[in-house]
């Protein structure tokens, strides 16, 4: 889904909220006994968005995808 153009947030607003949806993720993964999708069954992600977020995401924190992989292993996720 497309926004219109005078209803789209601007940067500054979607990486605020970007922000503030990894917080929470990542707080309430950690409560978590068992593993937390990350979208409600049935959400409309497709891989490249996925990607193309996961990357800049890794790109904000000076991450490798062999630094993730290490992290998974170390902690089990």
């Amino acid at each position: 889904m497309c926004l219109g153009q005078a209803s789209r947030p601007s940067d500054a607003e979607i990486q605020d909220r970007l922000a503030q949806a990894v917080r929470l993720y990542a707080e309430r993964a950690a409560e978590t006994d068992g593993p937390l999708p990350a979208f409600p069954a049935g959400a409309p992600m497709t891989a490249t968005e996925v990607m193309v977020t996961v990357t800049a995401m890794l790109r904000a924190v000076n991450l490798q995808v062999f630094e993730l992989g290490m992290w998974q292993a170390w902690a089990g996720k």
